[in-house]
């Protein structure tokens, strides 16, 4: 199968943990930006991560307001990554067992390179089946002549 980087989400949004964002700051990025996470940087490198569910489930939990909430203390950590050259079956793989949904892709600097979803994987896939369908369509044609 593909590489992650064939496939993968390029925008990626990212807040600093040293700057004390709050969970509400972070919903506001999410909505803005019309993605569904936020990873956060600590001294520079991917520490955690936020996904709407985090927003939700987490705060909900707290009985506090967004604003209230440090980000930091709702985030997902360790941060669970693959690197972009990784293959989407690893990819898929990962997610599985770590029951994620989204995987921030890594280049080997260490550096974001962008973001994988369960979306993306089952475009992937759909788009394999339909090319396959099409090819088989067209050799039947070719052998009813």
């Amino acid at each position: 199968m593909s590489a992650v980087s064939e496939i993968m989400s390029r925008g990626v949004i990212t807040a600093n943990v040293e700057s004390n964002p709050s969970v509400l700051d972070i919903a506001n990025m999410m909505i803005k930006s019309k993605v569904g996470s936020v990873v956060l940087f600590k001294a520079g490198k991917p520490a955690g991560i936020i996904t709407e569910r985090d927003v939700i489930k987490k705060v909900s939990s707290l009985n506090k307001k967004p604003g209230d909430i440090q980000a930091a203390d709702i985030m997902s950590w360790p941060l669970i990554t693959i690197k972009a050259y990784d293959s989407v079956d690893t990819a898929a793989a990962l997610m599985s067992k770590n029951k994620i949904k989204r995987l921030p892709v890594l280049e080997t600097d260490g550096s974001i390179a962008g973001m994988l979803s369960v979306t993306d994987i089952a475009k992937r896939l759909a788009k394999i089946l339909a090319d396959d369908y099409n090819r088989y369509r067209t050799l039947k044609a070719a052998l009813d002549l």
